[in-house]
This record gives C-alpha cells, sequence and structure tokens, in this order.
C-alpha cells in the first residue's frame, strides 16, 4: 500500500502523485498544522509546519515584497502533510546506519529515495497551486529564509541547545520579527496557513472556501486574530 487516506477522503498515491488530488482547503491546511516541528520537543506545545510556513511566508513578503517569493516558502514544505516532517537529524541518522549496516550505498540510496519523493510531491503541489516555476525562480531566497526560520525558532522556542548544531545554522542570522513566537493551537494555524494562499495566490485561491465550521472541542480557541499576529492574544 503506497496511498495515504487524506482528511478530505482522497487516496493520495506517494509515488505517482497527481496535482489534480492536492488539496488546499483540508489535506494540506489542516494536516500541516498538526504536524510538529521539532519531532515535538517543543516545551510550549506542538509547534506546527503550518506556524513555521506562514510566518516565514511573511518575512520573506516583508523582506522582498514579492507575493510569488512568498507563496514559494509557503509551500516549501507543503509535502510534509503526505510525509510528515522526518527532521534533517532523524534522515542522517538513517543514512548512517543503513550505511553501516550494508555498505555506503544503502545510506546513498536512502538519501536519494527521500529527495526523489519530496521531488514528486513538489511538482504536483505547485503544479496544483498554478506557480510551477516558482519553485526554481525562488530557490535560493526559500533556502536562506528557511535557515533563519530554524535559528529563529530555536532561540524563541526551544530550550538551550547542549551542543552545536550545524554550522550553517550556528551561523544564521535569526528574523526580526514584531514579537517572539509563541505556539498557535492547530486550528488557528489551518486557518492563516489558507488565509495566507488567499493573499500571495489571490489568482488561484481568490475564491477558496472560507475555514470549515469548528471541529468540536475547539470551538472557543477557533476565534480568528489579526493575520499579521505572531502570538496568541
Amino acid at each position: 500500500m503506497t496511498w495515504l487516506q487524506t482528511a478530505s477522503g482522497r487516496a493520495f498515491d506517494l509515488l505517482n502523485p497527481d496535482w489534480r488530488q492536492v488539496d488546499f482547503a483540508v489535506d494540506v491546511p489542516d494536516a500541516l498544522a498538526r504536524l510538529a516541528r521539532f519531532t515535538g520537543h517543543v516545551p510550549g506545545g506542538p509547534y506546527s509546519v503550518a506556524q513555521h510556513c506562514v510566518i516565514g511566508a511573511d518575512a520573506v513578503f516583508a523582506a522582498t515584497r514579492d507575493k510569488e517569493a512568498a507563496a514559494a516558502f509557503l509551500l516549501h514544505d507543503a509535502h510534509e502533510a503526505y510525509l510528515g516532517d522526518i527532521a534533517t537529524p532523524i534522515v542522517a541518522a538513517l543514512i548512517a546506519r543503513a550505511g553501516a549496516t550494508y555498505g555506503p550505498e544503502a545510506g546513498t540510496r536512502i538519501d536519494e529515495s527521500i529527495r526523489l519523493m519530496k521531488l514528486k510531491l513538489d511538482e504536483a503541489i505547485y503544479r496544483a497551486a498554478g506557480i510551477e516555476r516558482a519553485r526554481f525562480a525562488h530557490h535560493a531566497i526559500v533556502k536562506v529564509f528557511d535557515i533563519r526560520m530554524l535559528a529563529t525558532e530555536r532561540a524563541h522556542l526551544l530550550v538551550r541547545s547542549p551542543q552545536a548544531w550545524a554550522p550553517v545554522v550556528e551561523a544564521a542570522q535569526p528574523l526580526r520579527l514584531p514579537g517572539r513566537i509563541s505556539v498557535w493551537p492547530w486550528p488557528k494555524a489551518s486557518d492563516e496557513y489558507r488565509e495566507r494562499l488567499r493573499r500571495y495566490l489571490p489568482e488561484t485561491f481568490a475564491a477558496q472556501p472560507a475555514p470549515r465550521a469548528p471541529t468540536p472541542g475547539f470551538a472557543a480557541r477557533r476565534k480568528p486574530a489579526p493575520a499579521k499576529t505572531l502570538t496568541e492574544a
């Protein structure tokens, strides 16, 4: 079985993703909003991939005034709605373990398999969003801001590091945000993600339906905050 059942009821083929099956109304925003970065090791609660993408997209737009560049950042981790967030240290550990157990070629094949799966999913996602070329046109700025977001998140959300991180992270300049990042509940993160789709890709998402009715148990937490807010009121 190499297909994934999505929240909207689709059977999403992970090996041959169909761009017409990419759903931005429910599947992508909701999955990213429930998916914790740093494998859940944030003392303030599960900090979602969706919140990471929203804050980073706003930062890109503030620096460039380019909606397409902001949209490219918003979508850069959207494949994780289908693959999950495989943290970089976990990927490195898998590659090292496979290499030590089965030989260097095994580790290389694992790395390449993960890369190709992400590549195919990105192709479908960016096509569904109507900005296929943006994935390449804005690759450099997305990469820079992704590292700067990581440095910012580490400073704002994580406990003091017991060891040095990768040199590229240690050298990165954290972003100057309006306030410190605090964790959003998942319904807010999902709604903010949908709002940024409409804001940065209006040609594709201007007519996107409003957020769904509150999930039972979250009604009291689903009151929308201003889109530019980074922290909970």
